[in-house]
């Protein structure tokens, strides 16, 4: 069985698995990427872009966790300003 990513204006939008034959089964003008052997696996939401060695996945970027110590921080102060 092959997985597959869905891609519209550079962006992964569905995945879909199937033995079947893609041509046969969608229509021509959607693209669709076989992914079955990329690691890591895309996911929804990931960038695609297609060059001349292939298609190229690219993870969304996510916000890294605020610093604990900020955060108690910022919970002191508050606790602080209602108390005023």
């Amino acid at each position: 069985m092959k997985t597959y990513a869905r891609i519209i204006n550079n962006t992964v939008v569905e995945l879909f698995a199937t033995d079947g034959d893609m041509a046969e089964m969608f229509h021509p003008e959607l693209v669709w990427a076989d992914i079955t052997n990329i690691i890591p696996t895309p996911n929804i939401d990931w960038t695609a872009n297609f060059g001349t060695l292939g298609w190229v996945f690219l993870s969304p970027e996510i916000a890294p966790p605020e610093n604990a110590l900020k955060t108690l921080a910022k919970k002191w102060l508050a606790g602080i300003s209602r108390q005023s």
